[in-house]
């Protein structure tokens, strides 16, 4: 009886050792696979590091080149309005008016209406070109053609101009006309939606002024702000609106 007892607690041994043996080795195998999760973990956190750096200089690349892209079109448009610093344009003569020779039309136009010192030859003799705009800014407007004169000298073109706009409305044999700047399209656009804010600007008690060529000047908080650009002139007017310095 006794021997047949201590074979069984032999076998009892037998079998719990070979149980925890194999406990063992299903623990090595759980921390084997726990070190590979933790490494696999480990490089998923350093690729979503790297794609977050990644995604900062792609953000600040897009950033420099939209600066770039704004910087080199407003160049263009500084170099634009430079190219035309000699040109006016002549709005509402109906077509026909000029008849065959414009150069003198514009001369004779310019000197009744301004009452210049200058003589229509004088005048004449400046004008390097004229010629009725062939394009319509604003096709919707079934209005006559520009007239565009070139000068020769930037003097008497900013004399005209200067007279011009000092007595405001134009008129000559029973019609109106206006003389304006010739400027490039990106700054009339500008200078159009600019001068629709000065509205806003007083509806709030602010005082605002369209500035030449097309720079918004905002007298707020007892400090001068020159904006030129849309998006900073909305946002001055979102920061006075909600009680903003």
């Amino acid at each position: 009886m006794f021997v047949k007892l201590t074979g069984e607690i032999k076998i009892g041994f037998s079998v719990s050792e070979a149980n925890q043996a194999s406990i063992k080795e299903m623990c090595e195998a759980l921390e084997s696979k726990f070190d590979l999760l933790e490494k696999r973990t480990q490089l998923l956190e350093n690729s979503m590091e790297t794609l977050r750096e990644e995604v900062v200089l792609i953000k600040q690349d897009l950033r420099k080149s939209k600066d770039s892209e704004q910087d080199l079109r407003d160049k263009l448009e500084r170099f634009e309005n430079m190219a035309r610093r000699n040109n006016l344009r002549i709005l509402n003569i109906l077509e026909g008016e000029e008849e065959d020779n414009i150069k003198m039309f514009c001369a004779s136009l310019i000197k009744k209406s301004l009452q210049l010192e200058e003589s229509e030859r004088e005048i004449a003799a400046d004008i390097q070109r004229a010629h009725r705009d062939p394009f319509r800014r604003d096709p919707a407007r079934k209005k006559p053609l520009t007239i565009l004169i070139n000068f020769l000298t930037y003097a008497l073109k900013e004399k005209i101009l200067l007279q011009a706009l000092k007595q405001k409305t134009l008129r000559e044999e029973g019609f109106s006309f206006e003389v304006r700047s010739d400027l490039a399209s990106a700054t009339l656009s500008r200078q159009w939606e600019l001068g629709n804010r000065i509205e806003d600007f007083k509806k709030l008690g602010v005082s605002a002024q369209l500035k030449f060529p097309a720079t918004l000047r905002v007298m707020y908080n007892n400090k001068m702000h020159n904006v030129r650009d849309i998006k900073a002139v909305d946002d001055l007017l979102e920061s006075i609106r909600s009680g903003r310095p």
